[in-house]
């Protein structure tokens, strides 16, 4: 059934009845402009014809389309206080593709029932977005069900300008829609798929230089020994301890971790409308924040302090779900977009993440460059062949500049 533009119950309290009634007007569907066309036809081709058969065939058709219009006028003018009190809550608020998002439907009375007539069928709906496009429509009976689950759909941060609470006839002639807003916030973050292998990177870290091994804390305490046995490492014999009491004891201080080095790695979503349909530029974001969240998790594991950050948005540093939540929220670009890279400081190394592109516009790369002197690693990712050539020439053209070192990289 094809959806018609909702109406808005929410005004003022002192609105005119005007207005009020405006918001109430059932909207006709496809399927209720061709009935009604129809019924037109039958009533003048039977009278221009005088045959009973079709003037019956057009009443019969007229009292359907008026028994859904008024049926649902009625309704909504019941419902339409008590559906300012509805709304609905997601409790997943994190999930990976493919599983179970669990939501609330929430009324001001509990187990309160909607009044409903023969034929009128009444549904909430969910409807999350994400900025690059992708859409997620949960309907669900609120009568029925006041909690229930949809798959997780693809990556992606995903928000609500309205759910609707619909009211239409089962034949599928009007429908009527109330808009229930929320926050502009996300409601759902569809984390990237955590892949085994990411791309082979050669990552300058900044900061201070990490230690492959760690050691063990300095200590004078004589309860953090224990007494020397044949094939311990000499170098941890307290040889200050051997000058006081004439025997070998080893530190059993606890280990020191290597210290962090710092590491930024930045996924650049701009793609380039001249070999990215919009649909292959979701997925090439994806394949980025897959690579990149691959990357961050294998860092921070070495010991380094990992942030991730995109285009148009901040910089993330924290745990795993943290970083990974973060990579949830780069959406696909044109080159047109105005919105920056964000900057690292001076004693981290930075990693940026992005997709091929023709040289005849300027992106946000080529604005962070140009107001940049740090050491830089770029990796161009590609998963199509056709994209092999735009990549290379991506990854020589930047090359060229002081303190670049791109790459291109064919995603398996």
């Amino acid at each position: 059934m094809r959806e018609s533009t909702a109406l808005r119950p929410r005004e003022p309290e002192d609105a005119p009845f005007g207005v009020f009634l405006a918001d109430m007007i059932p909207v006709p569907t496809t399927m209720g402009v061709f009935i009604l066309i129809l019924t037109i036809l039958a009533f003048t081709a039977g009278s221009i014809r005088n045959e009973g058969a079709l003037i019956l065939v057009g009443a019969v058709f007229q009292a359907a389309l008026c028994y859904c219009f008024f049926t649902i006028f009625v309704l909504s003018c019941i419902h339409r206080k008590p559906v300012q009190s509805v709304t609905s809550r997601i409790v997943t608020k994190q999930a990976d593709p493919g599983t179970q998002v669990e939501y609330i439907f929430i009324t001001k009375k509990d187990k309160e029932k909607f009044f409903r007539m023969p034929g009128i069928l009444i549904r909430y709906e969910l409807r999350l977005y994400t900025k690059d496009g992708r859409y997620v429509q949960h309907l669900f009976d609120p009568d029925c069900a006041r909690t229930g689950t949809f798959p997780a759909p693809e990556r992606g941060a995903y928000y609500t300008r309205y759910d609707e609470f619909t009211l239409f006839d089962a034949s599928g002639f009007f429908r009527l829609a109330f808009r229930i807003p929320h926050d502009a916030g996300p409601r759902l973050l569809v984390l990237p798929q955590r892949i085994d292998k990411p791309i082979p990177a050669n990552i300058r870290s900044g900061g201070r230089v990490q230690r492959q091994e760690p050691r063990l804390l300095r200590t004078d305490t004589l309860t953090d020994h224990r007494p020397y046995i044949p094939g311990d490492d000499p170098r941890r014999i307290n040889w200050k301890l051997y000058g006081h009491l004439g025997d070998l004891f080893v530190r059993e201080g606890e280990p020191e971790p290597p210290p962090h080095s710092r590491l930024l790695i930045v996924v650049d979503s701009q793609a380039d409308s001249a070999l990215y349909a919009a649909e292959d530029a979701r997925r090439g974001t994806d394949r980025l924040c897959e690579n990149a969240l691959a990357l961050a998790l294998l860092y921070a594991e070495r010991g380094i302090d990992v942030a991730v950050g995109y285009i148009g948005g901040g910089i993330c540093r924290g745990t795993p779900l943290e970083l990974a939540g973060a990579l949830a929220h780069p959406a696909a670009l044109p080159l047109s977009a105005q919105e920056d890279l964000p900057c690292s400081s001076d004693d981290e190394g930075l990693l940026i993440l992005a997709l091929p592109r023709l040289p005849a516009k300027t992106s946000a790369l080529d604005r962070l460059f140009e107001k940049t002197l740090q050491e830089t690693d770029v990796a161009f990712l590609y998963d199509d062949e056709r994209l092999a050539g735009p990549a290379t020439a991506c990854a020589e053209r930047y090359a060229r500049k002081t303190g670049i070192h791109a790459q291109s990289v064919r995603l398996l």
